[in-house]
C-alpha cells in the first residue's frame, strides 16, 4: 500500500508540467521554484561578490539554530526573516558540499504538526509557502504532504474559490495583493500568498492539488489580460501613495510577479510598457526622495518613511535604478535575502543622477522637480493632478509641496486616519483652491464641516478609475519646469464652472515657482479662496509674506542638508487680495474661514505626528463678480537674505520678476502661455521615452 501511495506521488509530481503546459505554461518541475532561478548561480555569488551578504544571513540562520527557534513566528505584524534566512542558508551549504541539515531541521521542528502555518489567528502564510519551497528536498514524504496541506488550506481564504476573485478590491489596491507581512491582517485576494502557496504546492500530492491548479489557471488567465493592462494605465506611481504602497504593493507585487517568472519563465515584467507598474517604480521612487533627508515625501498617503520597502523588491526588477537602491538598501534594511536569492550582480547600478531634474508620471499625474541631484541642499517640488485609481487616495488634486533644507510648502493634517479623522481625510489640509457654496453637502461629514474644496471620494470604491482631473500640459527644460492641470472634474459641477492651475519651477541662482490658479464659480456670491500650508510662521509686509524652512517638519531631528531657506511669496493677483495668516497653537486645524460651524481647532492626536505644518495663508478675493485669478509668485533664497526680487504684473495674468524672468500666462482659452520670447506646452507625452537600461531583464 506504501509504495502504490508512493508511485502515485510521483506520477502526480512527473504530470505537473504536462499539466501546467496544457493550460498555458509550464512550471520547474524542480525545486526552488520562488524567486530563486539557479542555486548553482546563487551559491557562486555567495561565494563571490555577494559574500558579505551571505555571511550576515549565514550568522542569523546559525543564531536561529543554535536558539532552536525561528524569530518572530508568532508576530503577525513582523516578518519572520529567519525562515528565509534558514532556507537560503540549506540550499547554499548544501550546494557548496557543506553541512547543510541544520536549517531546514530548525524550520521543521518549529512547524510541528503545521497548526503554525495553518492556524487563522494569524500565520505568515506567504512566507511559509517560500520555505517550504526552499526546503523541499528536506522534507519527507509525509511532511511535504503535511506541510503542503496547511498551505494549501489558504487558497479559498476569504474568497471562498480557488481562483483570483478581486473580492471587494481590484488590482490597483493594496488589499488584494497582501501586506507586507503576508499574513491576514489586510488581506482580501492575498494574491502573493496565494500564487507563493500554489506555485510551492503544486505536484506535490496535497489534498490541495486542484486548488493550486485552479489558482494557477486564474493566475495565468486574468493577470496578463486585466492586470497588466491596468498597470500600464496606472503607471509606476502606486495608486494608493508610497504609504500603502510600502505596506504591501511596492514589494509584494514584485515578490509575485518574480515568483511566476521563477516557476515558469513567463516574465510580467517585460510585458508590462517601460511606464507600467512596477517597472516604473524605481524611478517614482526616486523622483519622491526629498533631498534633505532622503524620505519619501508626504503625499496622498505617504509615510514619510525611508525607501526600504522598495528596496526590498529592487533586486527583482534588475534594471540598473533597482539595482543602486538594493545597494543603498543596506543602510535602511535589516534584511538581506532578498539580495541572496533575487540579484544578479552583473547588472551595474546606475544612480538617480542619471535622471532628468524633473518628470511627468501621467497615469497618476504626479509632477516632480528639483534643482539637482546628488545634492542635499537642492531644491525640490511636487505638483499633482490626476484620476483615482483605489479608494484610499486623498481628495487633493492641484496640491503641491516644495521645500529646500527643508520643508518650505507642506501640508496641514499630520497622520489623522481617513476613518477616525475626517478634517484629515477633507482636503482643506492640502494646497488647493477653494469654491465655497454654502449649501454644498459633504461625504463624510463627521468631524468635517463644508470646506469648499474638493468632492470627497476618499474610501468610495466604486466606478473606479475615477475622473478628478489631470496634467493637461508638461514641459521641461534645463532653465525651467512646467506643468498645467485642469481640477475641474474634482469639484461639485453645482458651484465649479473652471479649475486650472499653471505651475512653474524656475530655475537658477535664485529660483521662483509661479503659480496661476484660474477659476470660475457657478455663482458670484461663491467666494474663491488661495489656501497654502507652511511649517514656520510667515511674517508680513505689504502683499508679500517670508518664513523659513523647517526640515522638523518631517520628524527629523538630524538632517544631510545645512543651514535653511527662506521662502518669499507674493500675491500678484487678485486685486486687493485679503490675506490671512492663521495657525499657531490652538489654530493649526481651523475650519473653513466662511463656515461658522467649523470656527474651532479641529485638533487630535494624530495631528501632533509628521509632517508638522501648524501655519496656514488665505488668500480670498474680494471683488465681484463669478471669476478669479490667483497669481503667486514664490521666491527660494538663503536664510540670511532680506530683500527678495522685484516682482511686477504684466497684464493680464502675467509677471515680470527683477530683470531674468518674464512669464505670462494665458487668461482664458487654452492652458499655456509663453516665457520670454518661447511658447509653454500646451500638451502632455503620453508614453516616456526610457534609456535603453530602465528596462527589466
Amino acid at each position: 500500500m506504501r509504495r502504490t501511495f508512493l508511485l502515485l506521488f510521483a506520477a502526480v509530481g512527473a504530470a505537473v508540467g504536462t499539466q501546467a503546459a496544457d493550460a498555458g505554461y509550464r512550471l520547474k518541475p524542480r525545486h526552488p521554484r520562488l524567486l530563486i532561478e539557479d542555486v548553482a548561480a546563487m551559491a557562486r555569488r555567495c561565494a563571490g561578490p555577494l559574500a558579505e551578504d551571505y555571511r550576515i544571513i549565514k550568522e542569523r540562520a546559525d543564531a536561529a539554530v543554535q536558539r532552536g527557534s525561528i524569530g518572530f513566528i508568532a508576530n503577525g505584524w513582523a516578518i519572520p526573516e529567519d525562515l528565509m534566512n534558514c532556507g537560503l542558508a540549506y540550499l547554499v551549504e548544501r550546494q557548496l558540499g557543506r553541512e547543510s541539515r541544520r536549517y531546514a531541521d530548525v524550520i521543521i521542528r518549529q512547524w510541528g504538526d503545521g497548526r503554525i502555518i495553518s492556524r487563522r489567528e494569524g500565520s505568515h502564510f506567504g512566507y511559509h509557502a517560500l520555505a517550504y519551497d526552499w526546503i523541499h528536498d528536506a522534507l519527507t514524504t509525509e511532511q511535504r504532504l503535511l506541510y503542503g496541506d496547511a498551505l494549501g488550506s489558504w487558497l479559498r481564504f476569504y474568497t471562498d474559490k480557488p481562483e483570483v476573485m478581486l473580492r471587494h478590491g481590484h488590482w490597483e489596491y493594496n488589499q488584494t495583493w497582501g501586506p507586507i507581512h503576508l499574513n491576514i491582517m489586510n488581506s482580501r485576494d492575498a494574491l502573493t500568498q496565494k500564487i507563493f502557496i500554489a506555485l510551492a504546492i503544486r505536484g506535490s500530492g496535497t489534498r490541495f492539488e486542484a486548488d493550486a491548479a485552479s489558482f494557477l489557471d486564474s493566475w495565468h488567465r486574468r493577470v496578463p489580460a486585466e492586470c497588466l493592462p491596468a498597470f500600464d494605465r496606472m503607471g509606476g506611481v502606486w495608486s494608493e501613495s508610497y504609504g500603502h504602497g510600502a505596506y504591501g504593493p511596492v514589494t509584494v507585487i514584485p515578490y509575485a510577479f518574480h515568483a511566476w517568472r521563477t516557476a515558469t519563465g513567463i516574465d510580467y515584467f517585460q510585458q508590462l510598457k517601460p511606464w507600467g507598474y512596477p517597472v516604473e517604480a524605481p524611478r517614482w521612487v526616486a523622483y519622491t526622495m526629498m533631498p534633505h533627508n532622503d524620505r519619501t515625501a508626504w503625499i496622498d498617503d505617504g509615510d514619510g518613511s525611508k525607501p526600504a520597502a522598495f528596496a526590498r523588491a529592487a533586486p527583482m526588477l534588475r534594471d540598473g535604478l533597482s539595482q543602486w537602491f538594493s545597494d543603498r538598501g543596506r543602510e535602511w534594511l535589516g534584511e538581506r535575502w532578498q539580495r541572496i536569492a533575487c540579484l544578479d550582480p552583473s547588472i551595474p547600478a546606475t544612480p538617480p543622477d542619471t535622471l532628468p531634474l524633473a518628470h511627468l508620471f501621467p497615469g497618476a499625474g504626479h509632477v516632480y522637480m528639483r534643482s539637482a541631484w546628488n545634492n542635499p541642499n537642492a531644491t525640490w517640488a511636487f505638483f499633482g493632478c490626476g484620476p483615482q485609481y483605489a479608494g484610499h487616495a486623498r481628495d487633493d488634486e492641484g496640491h503641491f509641496l516644495i521645500c529646500k533644507r527643508g520643508a518650505l510648502v507642506s501640508r496641514q493634517g499630520g497622520q489623522g486616519h481617513n476613518d477616525s479623522d475626517h478634517y484629515a481625510g477633507g482636503s482643506i489640509i492640502f494646497n488647493i483652491v477653494t469654491v465655497f457654496d454654502p449649501e454644498e453637502k459633504f461625504r463624510r461629514t463627521q468631524g468635517n464641516e463644508n470646506d469648499g474644496g474638493l468632492l470627497r471620494h476618499v474610501y468610495e470604491s466604486s466606478a473606479l478609475p475615477r475622473e478628478r482631473g489631470r496634467i493637461v500640459a508638461f514641459e521641461n527644460a534645463p532653465e525651467f519646469t512646467y506643468a498645467a492641470a485642469d481640477i475641474t472634474a474634482g469639484y461639485h459641477p453645482n458651484k465649479a464652472r473652471e479649475v486650472t492651475r499653471q505651475f512653474l519651477y524656475l530655475r537658477g541662482e535664485r529660483e521662483f515657482f509661479v503659480v496661476l490658479d484660474r477659476v470660475e464659480a457657478a455663482q458670484p456670491e461663491y467666494r474663491r479662496h488661495f489656501f497654502l500650508h507652511v511649517p514656520t510662521e510667515p511674517v508680513r509686509e505689504s502683499n508679500r509674506l517670508d518664513w523659513l524652512s523647517l526640515s522638523e517638519a518631517d520628524g527629523d531631528k538630524a538632517v544631510l542638508s545645512e543651514g535653511r531657506s527662506r521662502m518669499f511669496l507674493t500675491t500678484v493677483l487678485p486685486a486687493n487680495a485679503q490675506t490671512v495668516i492663521r495657525g499657531g497653537l490652538g489654530q493649526e486645524a481651523w475650519g473653513h474661514p466662511l463656515e461658522p460651524a467649523a470656527q474651532y481647532n479641529h485638533m487630535t492626536p494624530g495631528r501632533e505626528r509628521p509632517p508638522i505644518c501648524p501655519w496656514r495663508i488665505e488668500v480670498g478675493d474680494p471683488n465681484p463678480g463669478t471669476r478669479t485669478l490667483f497669481l503667486h509668485v514664490f521666491e527660494i533664497a538663503d536664510e540670511t537674505d532680506r530683500e527678495p526680487a522685484s516682482v511686477q504684473l504684466v497684464p493680464p495674468a502675467g509677471v515680470e520678476i527683477g530683470r531674468r524672468w518674464r512669464v505670462e500666462f494665458n487668461a482664458a482659452g487654452p492652458l499655456g502661455g509663453r516665457i520670454g520670447g518661447r511658447s509653454l506646452a500646451t500638451a502632455v507625452r503620453t508614453e516616456p521615452q526610457y534609456p535603453s537600461h530602465a528596462r527589466s531583464r
